[in-house]
């Protein structure tokens, strides 16, 4: 059923996934992706020998396999290949006849009374108010802590969450279909609309931490974009994107690749650099330049916001074409 020197080559794919995924410099020491231990000092290194990830103070030993199943919640190896080939299309280890689409999977589960749980324990945990959130964002966002695994828990649907550890840089998404964060948005938008998009819930918070009349959408991680191209098409989205993604390699990398990608679907986008042109280059992502300054990123955002929408109003936007400002 598996071509073993295709999951050998796989393998290799660990480097990138922890730059796209986690946002991980892996030739740094970081922090472990173990759920259970609580990592104050980054203990945890990439080496490119084994392809593994291996932390020195718990001696968790991992390979790619290992952490999607972390960060998917699953164990199953089959799922894991099935999760692996959605974010590496090139990448086919199932054999067609054997392959389970995991986007498409008959498993459906109502986490609602889950949600409602995590809700009630919400007030356990200050992660996001470390983090300078809004915190009337939770309760219009429904966000809530799991304390037993210590995750503040994200509902995007009733079937589908996205959580994040607060003890380390573990992320964690619900089985099933790859929402899109406010997926809504998109599905309601019409000409005028303008839609933000982030690589994470986190920064999409942010955003709204500063301006709450904002809208904005996150992929919950860069490989997500494809989600971001078929709900659009399927709706005929015929408003702006403004891609907001991180301030590094792997956001400037997509960035570019997913304004061209709308571009081939005649959806205008902006790719806005409002981080590194304003700030310091010390903020990798929106949240960080919230927790640095909020001020300074409410003035820097406003002016960006300024200056797009008068862009938008002297010019004709030709449908299908992206932008940078």
């Amino acid at each position: 059923m598996y071509d073993k020197q295709a999951i050998e080559n796989c393998k290799s794919l660990l480097k990138d996934y922890l730059v796209s995924h986690h946002s991980i410099n892996p030739n740094n020491f970081f922090n472990c992706l173990n759920p259970v231990h609580e990592d104050r000092h980054p203990s945890m290194k990439y080496t490119d020998k084994f392809n593994k990830c291996k932390c020195f103070s718990c001696n968790a030993f991992y390979d790619i396999f290992d952490i999607i199943g972390i960060d998917y919640n699953t164990t199953s190896f089959k799922e894991q290949l099935q999760i692996l080939e959605k974010l590496y299309p090139d990448y086919k280890v199932l054999n067609d006849d054997k392959k389970i689409d995991y986007t498409e999977s008959n498993e459906i589960i109502d986490f609602t009374n889950y949600f409602n749980k995590c809700k009630k324990n919400i007030c356990k945990s200050d992660y996001l108010l470390q983090r300078n959130i809004d915190l009337s964002l939770l309760e219009k966002y429904n966000i809530g802590f799991d304390e037993t695994k210590n995750l503040i828990v994200f509902p995007i649907n009733e079937n589908c969450y996205f959580a994040r550890s607060t003890i380390n840089n573990s992320k964690i998404k619900s089985k099933g279909i790859s929402y899109i964060w406010n997926e809504n948005l998109i599905k309601e938008a019409n000409e005028k609309s303008i839609i933000y998009v982030t690589e994470s819930i986190i920064d999409s918070l942010s955003l709204e931490s500063i301006d709450p009349n904002i809208k904005t959408i996150s992929l919950n991680g860069l490989p997500n974009y494809k989600r971001l191209l078929s709900v659009s098409k399927d709706n005929n989205y015929n408003g702006i994107f403004v891609l907001a993604f991180d301030n590094d390699k792997a956001g400037n990398e997509y960035q570019s690749l997913v304004k061209d990608e709308l571009n081939k679907i005649n959806i205008t986008s902006f790719g806005t650099t409002m981080i590194n042109n304003f700030l310091s280059d010390e903020c990798k992502d929106l949240n960080e330049a919230l927790i640095k300054d909020k001020e300074k990123l409410k003035r820097n955002y406003e002016y960006f916001d300024d200056v797009f929408k008068k862009y938008i109003e002297k010019n004709r936007i030709k449908k299908g074409c992206d932008y940078e400002l």
